[in-house]
């Protein structure tokens, strides 16, 4: 019954999703709600609804989020959520769960082997990024480099098929330093820059949770380097990964330092709902220009002293957030 109640309530929310079509029996796409989709192109449909073990799932291609149908709900129509609980809940030994980060772990499963940085020549392309990233030393032995990307992805999961280029490696662990993927970083400017790996497709990875002091406030931001420049910081590894933290983490103090791109509607719409949800948000004053932290480091920008005085909830937030959106 569970997926017949999802897609009764997936078929209720389409009203309000653009450009909503079932595709086959088991497969919707809309414009994702989330982050907004593409703005110079609005036929572009990137977020899709699937069946895996008779459940329903949201998936977007664009930013990243990853939700079950409890958590679209929540997040998109909290009328229609009350109403999919309270059905979910009348049937019989059912049980509602959130979103949560989930690890699987397989007693077989061998930690892939990459080359160390610390073992890289000094002129070598790896060393060399990290120190034009200004990426502080003691922070190197958090990379690694293969030059065989496909055949290492391989060794996290069989199912991935990606040519063999080179690239910095990025290893991915849960809380208890547990190996769970890793993104590699092409040396080339190429699309995608960045690629994520997963061991598990179904778990929900965060960059340097195991790293941090939850007693702490805990920084989120969206890439892994940005994440270095910070005290206690975590990565959330997309966009559309912001929305879903707080659900990991309910009583971890959180501040949430989005991009600053004004001129970005997905950036935008993450960070109105961030602070409808009452978090505490940096929001970038109008004489910064950098895109991301590390763009500001690079600039001789004392990162954690704006942030600390441009952090806002509430009200605050909101006007600071309008102010900002005026700054394209």
């Amino acid at each position: 019954m569970t997926s017949y109640i999802d897609k009764k309530y997936i078929n209720l929310v389409s009203t309000t999703l653009e450009k909503f079509k079932w595709k086959k029996q088991n497969l919707a796409n809309c414009r994702c709600p989330l982050c907004g989709d593409s703005e110079a192109n609005k036929n572009k449909a990137r977020g899709y609804f699937f069946e895996k073990n008779n459940v329903y799932f949201y998936k977007c291609h664009n930013c990243g989020a990853s939700l079950n149908v409890y958590g679209f709900l929540e997040l998109i129509s909290p009328s229609l959520f009350k109403q999919y609980c309270l059905e979910r809940f009348t049937e019989k030994d059912v049980k509602i769960e959130e979103t949560k980060l989930v690890i699987h772990h397989s007693k077989s499963f061998v930690t892939p082997k990459y080359q160390s940085v610390d073992d890289l020549p000094e002129n070598h392309k790896a060393i060399e990024l990290l120190n034009k990233r200004r990426i502080p030393k003691d922070k190197w032995k958090l990379f690694g480099y293969t030059d065989k990307f496909g055949d290492y992805a391989k060794t996290v999961n069989s199912d991935y098929k990606l040519i063999n280029d080179e690239r910095l490696l990025i290893p991915i662990y849960d809380e208890h330093n547990q190996f769970v993927g890793a993104q590699g970083r092409s040396f080339e400017n190429i699309q995608p820059r960045y690629i994520t790996l997963k061991k598990d497709e179904d778990v929900k990875m965060v960059y340097g949770i195991e790293r941090i002091d939850s007693s702490q406030p805990v920084f989120v931001v969206e890439g892994p380097i940005d994440s270095l420049f910070l005290p206690n910081a975590i990565a959330c590894l997309g966009l559309g990964n912001f929305l879903e933290i707080r659900k990991m983490f309910l009583n971890m103090n959180l501040i949430f330092v989005v991009d600053n791109e004004p001129r970005n509607r997905s950036v935008a719409n993450i960070m109105k709902t961030l602070i409808s949800n009452n978090e505490k948000i940096c929001i970038f004053p109008s004489f910064i220009k950098e895109k991301d932290i590390n763009d500001m480091v690079l600039n001789d920008i004392d990162v954690c002293g704006i942030i600390n005085h441009n952090t806002f909830r509430g009200a605050g937030a909101m006007l600071a957030f309008n102010t900002w959106r005026k700054c394209q």
